[in-house]
């Protein structure tokens, strides 16, 4: 569901006075200014007070936050749950039952202005098919228009992220190449980490060298790039399963940077059928 209008439902507790609107002047007092009850796009005050209305709501009528994130939000009745995540004016809910959706659904539309998306398909760049037994995420779009951005939608596909025993440090005494570009690079493949786990490792290591990059940071970088052409429709798969085992792994590699010999360490937990949390 979509708020309409989202930064002007929340109310003022601070005095915030503004001019009036040029063309709609008070004749006689043009002089005065108004107060403001509520707030308007463009105050520094209106996200933070926008978030304020919507969490006093959500725990008016029974729902808790996480103590995990703070835009995560949770009801339980009886045996039924129903999760709501917000982002600024968009929220995302889901249910074990369909009374307590359509319930959320109405209180909504009646305390603000909403519009209803539907069953969610994209969001924040990130793709979501789902069916009876599975829901599948990617970032497959994203990944086509990075390609395309640095001209690598038609390149040669390479089978893995980097090259076997390949160690990156700052001064490797190769010519620098451009901070700009490369840092571009990264950032993208940064954003397409959140929904590529088996990238983040290579991704993490490229970022290391945003400043005074070298033509072998770029060929690291592109090398990942190239990896991503072949892989365009990776994912995560989330099955229905009967059994939620929490399951994590971890490693580390001591002492592999070869720049300040400093340590590195991943790890993943899976729920169910899929990943829910790496880095």
């Amino acid at each position: 569901m979509d708020v309409k209008s989202a930064f002007l439902n929340g109310c003022l507790e601070e005095e915030v006075y503004v001019e009036q609107p040029q063309g709609f002047e008070m004749e006689g007092k043009e002089n005065n200014v108004y107060k403001l009850k509520k707030a308007l796009y463009g105050l520094k005050q209106a996200g933070r007070v926008w978030y304020a209305r919507i969490d006093g709501y959500f725990q008016e009528n029974g729902f808790q936050r996480s103590k995990n994130d703070p835009t995560l939000y949770y009801k339980q009745e009886g045996i039924d749950i129903l999760i709501i995540t917000l982002y600024v004016d968009d929220l995302l809910y889901m249910g074990s039952s369909s009374k307590m959706n359509d319930k959320l659904k109405a209180a909504m539309m009646n305390e603000f202005e909403m519009k209803d998306l539907g069953i969610m398909k994209y969001f924040l760049g990130m793709e979501v098919y789902q069916s009876k037994d599975m829901i599948f995420i990617c970032q497959t779009k994203d990944a086509q228009d990075m390609l395309n951005k640095f001209d690598m939608l038609y390149s040669h596909p390479s089978p893995t992220q980097s090259s076997h025993g390949e160690v990156l440090c700052r001064d490797d005494g190769a010519d620098l190449v451009d901070e700009k570009t490369y840092r571009s690079i990264v950032g993208s493949l940064i954003f397409l980490t959140h929904r590529r786990p088996e990238i983040t490792y290579s991704v993490s290591l490229v970022s290391r060298y945003m400043k005074n990059p070298s033509e072998i940071h770029m060929k690291a970088a592109k090398r990942i790039l190239r990896y991503v052409k072949g892989t365009v429709y990776f994912g995560i798969d989330y099955y229905s399963s009967e059994k939620f085992n929490l399951v994590g792994f971890s490693d580390s590699y001591w002492g592999g940077s070869l720049d300040d010999r400093k340590s590195a360490c991943g790890n993943c937990f899976s729920f169910g059928s899929g990943l829910i949390t790496w880095s």
